[in-house]
């Protein structure tokens, strides 16, 4: 029997998802809901092992090889530690998210799998007497598979209409703005090698280049905000542009690295976009549905996102390849439960790492200068540890 399957939602999850469980012989069908290839986000960091699976799949990204995160006060020159990557052959990349969906989306091609845009998925519909599920679309079409795969994000359609409908994505009290500058405009030195998180009394700033040339700087600030009580409000939000940058200004004027209100200065128009999460826990699939990546368990931006939707797509495959006959229901309990310690162990350092960027006061901002270079070389081992976590080589937990 040939197995096939309905992915919901082209980003990055979802050409990933789709590319494992072809390699294994499940034919996948891809929707998405926008009209052509389209994401929200700039710059994300690639780890060593995120860049692993994506050259198994086929998919090489060039980017800016980064070999540390450092970290700065903007109040002072000294460096407060870094996240490495150092260790050879393991070293991180910074890459624009729209290349790394483009490139994911050639190997698609190349792979024969279809996509169709254009398709907002309003309803999933079980057929137990054929066992399919249909999945409807807002424009009157429809498409049936033995199995559903929801990799459309934090605020998933498929968690929302069938999976797990009052888990909601719940605002984390955090905004996000993003930007780029060309490093031809900056006069002023720069004082990171490639990546650089930019501390402040008012949140954080992440400065980076995102290219081999190193042609392009990336701005991306995080900021506690008040939230807005309608999606209407957070568009009107996000569409009023001088209040982005006028805040942002106010935020990291007072930097001692002079490149900072530099480049803020050379900007006219940061993206903005309010951070959502979803609740620790939770569902992950109903029947023959399943939730991937931020559908299931967006967390707190801590820079491996992306990482672990990639390990998600790759763990659902090795179940499907190693329990070719179970049925689909028995496959997403054995994914779920070997999948589910790390995540959560993920989800609380984010949410705990999260807690960092909101509004402190000078004395409390003093000490967690004092206690960043302490809590850096305590957690290096474990970042170690998770950059080189394999689910290649992860025992699957058998119920």
């Amino acid at each position: 029997m040939i197995r096939n399957c309905i992915i919901i939602g082209g980003g990055v999850a979802g050409p990933a998802t789709a590319l494992t469980l072809s390699k294994v012989g499940i034919q996948c069908s891809i929707y998405e809901l926008r009209d052509t290839p389209a994401t929200i986000g700039g710059a994300i960091n690639l780890t060593p092992n995120a860049l692993e699976i994506l050259h198994d799949l086929g998919v090489e990204v060039s980017g800016c090889l980064v070999e540390s995160i450092d970290l700065f006060s903007i109040y002072r020159t000294q460096k407060l530690g870094e996240i490495p990557f150092r260790k050879p052959g393991r070293q991180a990349r910074r890459v624009l998210r729209k290349t790394l969906q483009d490139e994911l989306l050639k190997v698609v091609d190349a792979a024969g799998i279809k996509v169709t845009y254009g398709s907002k998925l309003v309803g999933i519909v079980k057929d137990l007497e054929n066992n399919k599920i249909t999945a409807k679309f807002s424009n009157g079409s429809s498409a049936s598979a033995e199995f559903v795969i929801g990799c459309d994000g934090v605020h998933s359609a498929v968690r929302t209409t069938y999976v797990e409908p009052e888990r909601a994505a719940t605002y984390t009290g955090v905004a996000s703005a993003y930007a780029f500058v060309p490093t031809s405009s900056i006069k002023s030195p720069v004082h990171f090698a490639t990546t650089a998180l930019n501390m402040s009394r008012s949140g954080s700033m992440l400065t980076s280049f995102h290219d081999q040339e190193k042609s392009s700087v990336y701005l991306a600030a995080v900021m506690q905000l008040p939230g807005q009580d309608s999606k209407e409000s957070w568009k009107a939000r996000g569409a009023d542009k001088d209040s982005t940058l006028q805040e942002i200004h106010r935020r990291y004027r007072d930097s001692a690295f002079p490149c900072i209100p530099e480049m803020i200065d050379q900007v006219t128009e940061f993206i903005f976009y309010p951070v959502f999460a979803l609740s620790a826990g939770g569902k992950w699939s109903r029947g023959n549905a399943l939730l991937i990546g931020d559908a299931a368990h967006t967390m707190p931006p801590q820079g491996q996102s992306v990482g672990l939707a990639l390990e998600d797509s790759i763990l659902l495959s090795r179940v499907f390849d190693t329990f070719p006959k179970k049925p689909v229901q028995n496959i997403f309990r054995i994914y779920e439960d070997t999948r589910r310690p790390r995540i959560n162990e993920a989800w609380i350092a984010a949410t705990n790492q999260w807690e960092n960027v909101k509004d402190t006061p000078w004395w409390a901002f003093l000490l967690k200068e004092w206690f960043t270079w302490l809590y850096l070389w305590w957690a290096r081992d474990s970042f170690e540890k998770s950059h080189d976590y394999d689910i290649r080589k992860t025992e699957l937990v058998l119920a």
